[in-house]
């Protein structure tokens, strides 16, 4: 692009002159005729330089240079008084206004053109040694190692923090090729990097480590070619990542140290289940031994004509009881082989025929008045039907017990809607002693009994062992009770997919 030069003059034909003059010389040409619109042509333009006629009405060209000088933006531009005086004051005072030159008018052409090269030359060079100083600046006080390096590797010169990376031995960089600061595979790569940069192309970033002593450092590499007094070198950045890289692999070790410490405690939890599993089976096996026994003796007198009525219903009891204990054992057998190999959440049972089955046997095994049992249609559910046994067991047991001393005991199993998608709600009511509110909170504690649970068998344990069982499927149980009238225990499981009860209030909260 052409120099530019705003010429300042209140006489229209000075300025034809002026032009006439520097026109030939190439430069882009603009004229004020007053100082105030030399002032705000300036701003405008930001030009190479400025010729200025003194003698001006309203705003002198010493007052106008003046505000040239203290303007942040147009303040360094070269300015070049035009003057027809030769006083010697004249000339001191434009000096003292902050022109950088006077040329005398009338003007000489060869004259004019010769300080007006030298004024842009001048001002061109001090731009661009200026420029320089801030860029040495920058470069000396960038954050990351810089060097220069020639197309052949030979390092040309760097900042103090690329000398400290990079002069490994004190001895300055001169001369001494880069992959030299790096040791193999490193110094290869550099290498092969480096010869595609000088050739043009685009190498991405190189990632190098210089380990010194006990110190390792890592470094990213990007280059770039820039010129250099006419001949292109490669200027390289070494960004430093050894905090990056040093949390990354301290991130990676604990994760390796945690995965390693997961494996060896699912190890553990897998022989402890194992272990379990044997030892269920160890008192399976002991206590079906006397149970076959008791059952079998059973079994060939429960049938037998010749037993009085009497005798008879105590064998009928003893033998249903035996018979359900058997089954117990083999639940609780099957409930920890399901646990054991994760398969219970994958069941769907319907658990009507379960319970009506669970309600006849154990209704069998109670003396008169025997209760009545009535259990409803019931949703399948997406659990095992050994669980749904081993819960609805312990609550219709519980139920039978409670409501023994009614004329008329009655047990009912329904269900009710639920709350949560994608489950069921099922409840066992009955009309026994129920139990009131501060009670109902202690329920499903360890070692809890009810203040109407005196002359009645048992330590407490089974509803705090079903609802730990319920809760580990996902589920949940609560109960309600009024005391005299009875008590409605609520169980609340998984839902086969298509049987999903969907979003409802249930008629007793949880």
């Amino acid at each position: 692009m052409s120099p530019r030069i705003l010429i300042v003059d209140d006489d229209p034909s000075n300025i034809v002159t002026l032009e006439s003059m520097l026109a030939p010389e190439g430069y882009t040409l603009f004229a004020a005729g007053d100082g105030d619109e030399a002032v705000v042509r300036a701003q405008e333009l930001h030009p190479d330089v400025i010729l200025l006629d003194v003698m001006m009405p309203r705003l002198n060209g010493f007052e106008a240079c003046r505000r040239i000088r203290a303007d942040a933006v147009i303040g360094r531009v070269p300015v070049l008084m035009l003057t027809a005086l030769d006083d010697q004051e004249s000339r001191l005072e434009g000096l003292r206004s902050g022109a950088d030159d006077f040329i005398s008018k009338p003007c000489h052409r060869e004259e004019l053109r010769a300080r007006m090269r030298t004024v842009i030359s001048l001002n061109r060079f001090r731009l661009i040694s200026e420029q320089r100083q801030r860029f040495e600046r920058l470069y000396s006080l960038a954050p990351d190692p810089i060097v220069l390096v020639s197309r052949t590797g030979e390092m040309l010169s760097a900042n103090d923090l690329g000398r400290t990376v990079l002069s490994r031995d004190g001895l300055g960089i001169e001369g001494r090729l880069l992959a030299e600061a790096f040791a193999a595979p490193d110094d290869a790569a550099v290498r092969a990097w480096l010869s595609d940069l000088a050739e043009g192309g685009d190498p991405g970033s190189l990632k190098l480590t210089q380990t010194t002593g006990a110190v390792r450092r890592v470094f990213i590499a990007r280059g770039t070619l820039v010129p250099e007094q006419g001949v292109p070198v490669c200027m390289i950045v070494l960004s430093d990542i050894t905090a990056e890289v040093t949390a990354r692999e301290a991130l990676e070790q604990l994760n390796r140290e945690l995965d390693n410490l997961v494996r060896a405690r699912t190890q553990q939890l897998e022989d402890a289940n194992q272990m379990l599993l044997s030892y269920a089976n160890f008192v399976s096996h002991d206590l079906r031994s006397p149970l076959s026994a008791v059952t079998g003796c059973l079994s060939l007198v429960v049938d037998d004509p010749t037993i009085p009525a009497e005798a008879k219903t105590w064998i009928e009891q003893g033998y249903q009881g035996a018979l359900s204990m058997g089954d117990l054992i083999t639940n609780i057998l099957q409930l920890a082989l399901d646990e054991h190999r994760g398969t219970t959440s994958e069941q769907v049972v319907d658990p009507t025929p379960v319970i009506r089955r669970l309600a006849e046997r154990l209704g069998a095994m109670q003396r008169p008045p025997r209760p009545r049992l009535v259990v409803a249609d019931l949703p399948p559910l997406k659990v095992s039907a050994i669980l749904v046994e081993r819960i609805f067991y312990n609550l219709i047991g519980n139920s039978i017990k409670y409501s023994a001393g009614r004329d008329l005991p009655l047990i009912e199993v329904g269900t009710v809607p639920s709350t949560k998608a994608g489950h069921a709600v099922l409840f066992v009511r009955d009309n026994g002693v129920g139990f009131g509110a501060a009670e109902g909170q202690r329920l499903f504690q360890e070692f809890s009994r009810l203040s109407t649970s005196e002359g009645r068998d048992g330590l407490g344990l089974g509803l705090s062992l079903v609802a730990r069982l319920i809760k580990s499927h996902q589920g949940r149980i609560w109960a309600e009770g009024t005391p005299g009238v009875g008590a409605t225990f609520f169980v609340e499981l998984p839902a086969a997919p298509n049987e999903s009860t969907p979003p409802a209030s249930p008629p007793l909260a949880g």
